[in-house]
């Protein structure tokens, strides 16, 4: 049973209404909608005194536990499921960068720098724009998902050119 659902990839049918489910229990049993962005907001607020993160919707504490989950649920699954063997290794990035570890930090930190202020722009991140924001009949959260999708394609594709292929 285990393996089943922690470690198998759950069918399409099953995940997409799985999802559902949490993000209308989220706002049916605490009003709030599931977004990361707001949630690693909480936790920059905890840790910052930016007038930014002064917002109310950033010192939720709910939030800050909601993003902790994340990583922590990934490490015990793995550590329950037998896998957990942690790496340096990094996949195609390795090849892209040498091998450097420096490198790889700096593209790592400016693709997280990326992401942020894409979030920032955009209002919210991915997960909060396509699972919450679509749900809620926002045409912004639409429009906003279409533009992560149609970015991300590009991305891809340049990726794979500069990378040589597939692994």
């Amino acid at each position: 049973m285990y393996h089943a659902i922690f470690v198998s990839p759950w069918p399409w049918w099953v995940a997409g209404p799985a999802l559902g489910l949490v993000v209308v229990l989220t706002a049916w049993l605490g009003g709030k909608g599931l977004g990361v962005s707001a949630a690693y907001g909480s936790v920059c607020a905890a840790a910052s005194r930016l007038p930014v993160f002064r917002q109310r919707q950033f010192h939720e504490t709910w939030r800050v536990w909601f993003v902790a989950g994340l990583p922590l649920g990934g490490l015990a699954a793995a550590a329950l499921g037998g896998w957990f063997a942690p790496s340096l290794a990094y996949g195609s990035l390795d090849a892209l960068t040498g091998g450097s570890l420096a490198a790889r930090a700096g593209l790592l930190l400016a693709g997280g720098l990326l992401v942020g202020a894409g979030a920032h722009w955009a209002g919210g991140c991915p997960s909060g724009h396509s699972l919450v924001g679509i749900a809620q009949g926002s045409v912004a959260s639409l429009v906003a998902t279409v533009g992560f999708m149609v970015a991300g394609v590009v991305v891809f594709n340049l990726l794979v050119r500069v990378l040589g292929g597939l692994p």
